[in-house]
């Protein structure tokens, strides 16, 4: 039987391990695996198949909207009119927040980069009757998932 969880690379993974190693299981019975962060930068525009959750042109078009209306409206009082002041507050409302929209952007990457851990993958290799023992030990120091894998479970075609 293997039980497999995950954690942030962190003191609650020493302890876990240290708690396990109390309670009967043996060293050459765990294998921690650490995983490698992606070392790439994120891309600025979101595709059809991946998107960060971050949208880049949300304010830059409220923006132009807003400076579009009130260029529209002042252009009544200016010497080249309505539509073409409209037009022109519209660009520059759309590039004032799509600058803001980039620093921002830059802020929160650079922020969530610090503080992105790596996950580290424990697996153990236990009996039946150790079971619920280890993954009460493993959530209670913090695990992100535990699973098991039983060999008995595994079809081979």
């Amino acid at each position: 039987m293997y039980i497999i969880s995950t954690f942030e690379h962190s003191n609650y993974l020493e302890l876990a391990i240290t708690s396990i190693q109390m309670k009967g299981i043996k060293k050459e019975s765990i294998l921690c695996v650490p995983m490698d962060k992606r070392g790439e930068d994120k891309q600025l525009f979101d595709t059809l198949h991946s998107s960060d959750g971050l949208s880049l042109l949300d304010l830059p078009i409220i923006l132009a909207t807003m400076f579009c209306l009130f260029g529209g409206i002042y252009g009544f009082l200016l010497t080249w009119g309505p539509i073409l002041w409209g037009l022109i507050s519209m660009v520059v409302g759309f590039g004032i927040g799509f600058m803001i929209k980039l620093i921002i952007t830059k802020k929160y990457d650079n922020r969530q980069k610090n503080l992105k851990a790596t996950e580290v993958v424990m697996i153990i290799n236990c009996d039946d009757h150790q079971l619920d023992m280890i993954r009460d030990t493993l959530w209670r120091h913090n695990a992100l998932g535990v699973s098991r894998l039983s060999l008995e479970d595994i079809v081979y075609v």
